[in-house]
């Protein structure tokens, strides 16, 4: 009777990781009798399936598993690119411009908050309670400033505002000091501490708008010298006076620029801050016809002779179809790439609603919109519940709908109404209100596809007797880094490289300050004596030198290029990351010793 006490308890403290320390046969009862294995999944337990489901009792067998794990991996990542894609981006694109936010000021907040958002998530979820969270933050800001920077130089070449760069850098060299102090400074991480390096991104924040503010009246103050200039006698130094301050606001205007959308096609174009031209003569409004262009996508197809429920059906079921019509002009590789992502697709469109400006009607599709108000808030609420409850019915999780179902009595009429009031030929003045649907809907899932990723990454990672460091310094670092390298190429090879390569900056600092603020303000086991060994991780001394590595590098080689990108710092930065892997690698299998310390133990 006290052997079976014992026995419970211990399943309550162990680890799931533990079950690959068992025998094959022994692994599916423990897997279920650890309380930890539930805890840690996320909405599918993977080691049930494995051991119970498919009765895995061979190396071989396993090892065909792990194949099956990472081709669902592959469409995971799939799903991740297709929502940052199709619906974080454009969203993020749209409100920059409804916030009139300058193209720098919208990469360090809006595109890095996208960015970051799902790291913080994932750091408060089961999977991280004991993870190496230090390493896991700091090589995945060390996968994006070398990847997702290095490729926007690479591929698209362009001047950087210097002082706003040295400065994102010297703040990410700030947070990563004051990170490593934190952990260091005494054997637990205390509440007050992790507020303090929270407020470090709160600073940030605070000080961009600061300067963007300040950087806004410079420009005021150098058109109203202008205009006194101008209204003095002709003389050749007042001339010269005059050319020397145009030059310097074409500069600062270039800076302070907002992003708009003047509808070209697909093409992005700017307009100057402060609705004011560069005119010697004086400061001139952006004309009735400029502010119109932003409408041509929206009332491309209106006629207010057509009937409000015009093409209704056929609308519906066009926007459904997962194959778009790229596919008669794509190579069989494409093709292949829009098969696999067929049914993802079909899922999102159910359920998110499109907005992009470079659509015509923003993305509006009348009766599928009305649709996505009653089944977007069940979907996201059911989902919310199931992650929130984490109960398990043959391995596979039980969505309730317990509150998801108490939508319905707010979404059916809401939708109701909306269909009534909107026409098919053109979006409703309150279609931006549905940026609100999109954004909830998609980051969600991007969540749920990361949280997946990260317990995949660790199963694969003891199955193949790797440590769960390396996997977090290496493997999982360049998994998270993923979608914001395929969100800010999007953004650069659209002209908005400027922004993308401010959010390859910001996005670190904020996983450095609020991804780790936040999991240790929460997490219990974080505020407990000698957390700082699990917190640190085996590997985090050999991310952190690479990191300052890679800010001292790229402070070196802005200032000795005039802060122009080039191709050769992109591929400069490709090398420095393989180099980070190759060491990695290479301290895994013990080739070369890590750049942290030996344990050191106290005499018994």
């Amino acid at each position: 009777m006290n052997e079976t006490i014992s026995l419970k308890e211990s399943y309550k403290s162990m680890n799931c990781f533990s079950v690959m320390e068992v025998d094959f046969q022994h692994r599916c009862d423990l897997s279920m009798a650890v309380r930890n294995c539930k805890y840690i999944m996320n909405f599918f337990n993977y080691f049930e399936i494995l051991y119970c489901n498919f009765d895995i009792r061979s190396i071989v067998k396993e090892r065909l598993m792990m194949g099956f794990f990472i081709i669902i991996m592959i469409l995971l990542m799939i799903m991740i690119v297709h929502l940052v894609d199709k619906y974080i981006s454009p969203v993020l694109k749209i409100l920059s411009i409804k916030l009139h936010l300058s193209e720098y000021l919208a990469g360090v907040t809006l595109l890095s908050l996208g960015n970051s958002l799902s790291d913080l998530i994932v750091n408060l979820m089961p999977i991280r309670g004991h993870a190496p969270i230090f390493t896991i933050t700091i090589s995945n800001a060390l996968a994006v400033i070398l990847l997702s920077g290095g490729m926007i130089c690479f591929l698209r070449p362009f001047h950087i505002n210097g002082y706003c760069a040295i400065r994102d850098l010297l703040f990410l060299l700030l947070g990563a000091e004051m990170l490593i102090y934190i952990v260091f400074s005494e054997t637990v991480t205390t509440k007050s501490e992790s507020i303090i390096l929270s407020l470090l991104y709160v600073i940030f924040v605070l000080v961009m708008f600061l300067d963007h503010k300040l950087l806004q009246r410079t420009i005021q103050g150098l058109y109203k010298q202008v205009e006194k200039l101008e209204q003095l006698p002709y003389a050749p130094h007042t001339e010269e006076a005059i050319r020397r301050k145009l030059i310097k606001l074409r500069k600062l205007e270039e800076e302070c620029k907002l992003v708009e959308d003047n509808y070209r096609s697909t093409e992005w174009t700017w307009r100057r801050s402060g609705q004011v031209a560069l005119n010697r003569k004086f400061l001139a409004k952006i004309s009735d016809e400029e502010q119109f262009n932003e409408k041509i996508s929206r009332n491309a197809l209106y006629n207010p002779e057509n009937p409000k429920n015009m093409f209704l059906i056929e609308e519906f079921l066009r926007e459904l179809i997962p194959i778009p019509l790229e596919w008669k002009f794509s190579g069989w590789c494409r093709r292949i790439y829009l098969i696999i992502l067929a049914p993802m697709a079909l899922f999102c469109a159910i359920f998110i609603p499109c907005l992009d400006y470079r659509q015509v009607k923003h993305g509006w599709s009348k009766l599928l919109n009305c649709t996505q108000i009653i089944t977007n808030p069940v979907l996201c609420v059911a989902l919310i519940e199931t992650m929130i409850e984490n109960e398990y019915t043959k391995r596979v999780p039980t969505i309730p709908f317990t509150y998801a179902k108490w939508t319905l009595c707010f979404t059916i009429p809401l939708a109701i109404a909306v269909f009534f009031m909107s026409r098919t030929d053109r979006p409703p003045p309150f279609h931006l209100m549905f940026i609100v649907l999109s954004l909830t809907a998609s980051l969600l899932l991007l969540i749920i596809c990361s949280t997946e990723l990260e317990v995949l990454f660790c199963i694969i990672g003891l199955v193949f007797h790797r440590t769960e460091d390396f996997v977090a310094a290496c493997i999982r670092s360049f998994a998270g880094a993923i979608g914001d390298v395929i969100l800010n190429i999007d953004l650069a090879m659209e002209g908005y490289e400027k922004m993308a390569f401010a959010a390859s900056l910001a996005a670190p600092l904020f996983s450095i300050t609020m991804s780790m603020g936040v999991p240790c303000f929460f997490n219990v086991d974080a505020q407990e004596e000698y957390s700082h060994t699990w917190i640190y991780g085996e590997y985090g001394a050999n991310a952190y030198v690479f990191f300052v590595l890679a800010i001292i590098s790229t402070l070196w080689w802005t200032s000795i290029l005039n802060f122009d990108a080039r191709r050769s710092m992109g591929v400069y930065s490709f090398i420095l990351f393989m180099l980070f892997f190759l060491y990695t690698t290479l301290a895994e299998w013990n080739l070369v010793h890590q750049l942290s310390g030996d344990p050191d133990f106290l005499p018994i």
